[in-house]
């Protein structure tokens, strides 16, 4: 996975990641993450090498504990906008700055 489209998280920090149409890939590629989102009775530690389909129309908090790099991966769009089962992930970038 390439590095320009991975998220770093510092101690202390946490990330939104807002809802989509299609479920997405969460994948850590270093340290640990927390990952939460509304309505879903248990929150997820994940660390490096661990993934998580985060569900479609649903908005997730991550935080690093202490801190975490992770990319996040969607479906390809197909024509119509629409996804088909199994086919290739495309990454999603943020950015954010701190205070």
């Amino acid at each position: 996975m390439s590095e320009h489209f991975t998220t770093r998280l510092l101690p202390g920090q946490a990330l939104t990641l807002p809802a989509e149409r299609q479920p997405r890939l969460l994948v850590v590629t270093q340290g640990r993450l927390w990952v939460t989102w509304a309505g879903h009775a248990q929150d997820h530690w994940l660390a490096a090498g661990e993934a998580l389909t985060l569900p479609a129309g649903l908005a997730a908090v991550a935080e690093g504990w202490p801190e975490a790099r992770f990319q996040l991966l969607q479906p390809a769009a197909v024509r119509r906008g629409t996804a088909r089962p199994g086919a290739r992930l495309i990454p999603l970038t943020f950015r954010f700055t701190t205070s």
